[in-house]
């Protein structure tokens, strides 16, 4: 059974816990064989806190357990963490599951925690803006942490159930000079085989597993297919189990395939496009304001993405607990963009843009371009490979826009921060968007979902009001699996795991 009642006492000395027991499965938790997983795109590094692409997670999974996960709905789960606690609102304490090892037979522990959130918040990580509200990690016992926190931060717990809280071995840390980047050793499911860069990775079963009672196949190997008719092939020719990010214009030859199952769930993951405030192209409101207004989402939507995807209000889901405000809306206006393109004195306005080199970024940019052009506004597009287009936007800022995805994190506060926050690796102009910083302080000292609504609802405002980033579309996931594969579940992620997934004999 598992009790989740998580809770931050401000104004009452109360003390919230959580507890669980291991998942169910086969006795011996076995899968034999090797499960084949096509992917999109190669993982930007194996070392969490290194690397810069939402679209790593499914690759870290299997090698790094996490100190708090999470269910499909994105509901808080013991990890490595067992239990929880906050003592007040800037202490929270962590009950580490007893018996784990990392892969290299090092133990998990207390120490290693704090090895590990002291690691993610020094130089050289990217994941800094995650855990800039812990002050300091006290170690109570072998198996008790407790994190001094600056001030309250609502987002924390969830926070671990992502890069954060990926537990690495400080052993193979220290004995790799602080990088793990292509040696990475974590305490998952899996242990680390081989990477062929631009190629596969391939895994191999953990034996000395914390979870005795969860199914893992003896071998997973993800290989990277970046052309989507390539992954769907590969998956009806059987030579793939799954196949992740199959894309919209392939979904009706899966559905028809009787031995295949597509797997359609909605998401986080949002296409939108990222600008530097801080352009002399992009740097003024109304102009990004234009660009949004000038969109026609529902066209994008039905051409682009066939339908499979909901048309955003902000940066959250419709549906989901923490979505935007109810007077958030993106309007379609083509006399208010250009109107506002006036005013910012940008007639005949030009800028680059990157994106990514599939035929769906590809679709989407030229009818973006089209559209654009209707205000007077011209774009370049710069079409690259994924982890290229990644790092020349967000490391080398070499245009002001760039089309791209958002992924999704497990708490709502963890979006606003890490897009619109001064210090946030995604935000490239390093500008706070005005009014987030006092939005997600008062959501920090705030308990349970409906007291933080009303402060997300304000983050929510302040970011479309603004608009340094602008969402086009919320896509769905899906995924092909083939005929003999069970146990496969998404989350609201769409960062599937794969402990659990078998394939039937």
């Amino acid at each position: 059974m598992i009790r989740s009642r998580i809770g931050v006492a401000v104004a009452a000395a109360m003390l919230v816990a959580v507890s669980a027991c291991g998942g169910g499965g086969s006795d011996e938790g076995s899968g034999s064989g090797t499960l084949r997983v096509a992917t999109q795109a190669d993982i930007s590094s194996m070392d969490p806190i290194r690397g810069n692409s939402g679209g790593d997670h499914q690759m870290l999974y299997p090698l790094y357990d996490t100190l708090v996960s999470f269910d499909k709905d994105l509901k808080p789960q013991p990890g490595l963490a067992e239990s929880w606690e906050y003592k007040s609102s800037t202490e929270l304490v962590l009950k580490l599951r007893e018996g784990v090892t990392f892969h290299d037979g090092e133990p998990f522990d207390a120490e290693a925690v704090k090895y590990n959130l002291e690691r993610a918040a020094a130089e050289g990580s990217n994941i800094v803006a995650d855990v800039e509200s812990i002050e300091s990690v006290e170690v109570v016992d072998d198996l008790t942490v407790q994190l001094n926190l600056a001030q309250p931060n609502s987002a924390l717990v969830m926070t671990l159930a992502d890069r954060a809280g990926m537990m690495v071995s400080p052993k193979a840390a220290e004995a790799a000079g602080g990088d793990l980047s292509t040696k990475p050793v974590g305490a998952g499911g899996w242990k680390f085989v081989e990477w062929k860069r631009g190629a596969s990775m391939t895994y191999e079963k953990f034996d000395d597993y914390w979870d005795k009672d969860v199914e893992r196949m003896d071998k997973v190997v993800i290989s990277v297919m970046p052309e989507p008719k390539t992954r769907a092939t590969s998956l009806r020719s059987g030579q793939q189990d799954i196949a992740w990010d199959i894309v919209p214009s392939d979904a009706e030859s899966i559905q028809k395939d009787d031995s295949l199952t597509l797997d359609e769930q909605p998401r986080m993951w949002t296409w939108m496009i990222y600008t530097n405030r801080a352009s002399e192209e992009l740097g003024d409101p109304r102009v990004r304001r234009a660009l949004s207004l000038a969109m026609d989402r529902d066209l994008l939507l039905k051409s682009a993405y066939f339908g499979l995807g909901a048309k955003p209000r902000g940066f959250l889901p419709d549906g989901y607990w923490a979505e935007p405000a109810d007077d958030v809306q993106l309007d379609y206006d083509l006399d208010e963009a250009r109107k506002l393109i006036a005013d910012a004195g940008a007639e005949g306005l030009t800028f680059d843009m990157l994106l990514y080199a599939d035929a769906t970024s590809t679709r989407v940019g030229e009818i973006l371009k089209e559209q654009w052009s209707e205000i007077g506004v011209t774009v370049n597009l710069m079409p690259r490979e994924v982890n290229q287009a990644n790092g020349d936007y967000f490391n080398d800022i070499k245009t002001p826009a760039f089309f791209a995805a958002w992924t999704g994190r497990p708490d709502p506060a963890l979006t606003y921060r890490l897009m619109f926050t001064k210090e946030a690796y995604f935000n490239t102009s390093k500008q706070s968007t005005p009014g987030i910083d006092e939005a997600l302080a008062e959501d920090a000292g705030l308990t349970e979902p409906e007291e933080r609504k009303a402060a997300l609802d304000k983050a929510s405002r302040a970011v479309v009001d603004d608009m340094p980033i602008i969402p086009i579309v919320f896509q769905h996931s899906l995924t092909g699996l083939g005929e003999k594969v069970e146990g496969f579940e998404n989350n609201l992620l769409g960062k599937p795991k794969l402990t659990g997934v078998t394939l039937k004999e």
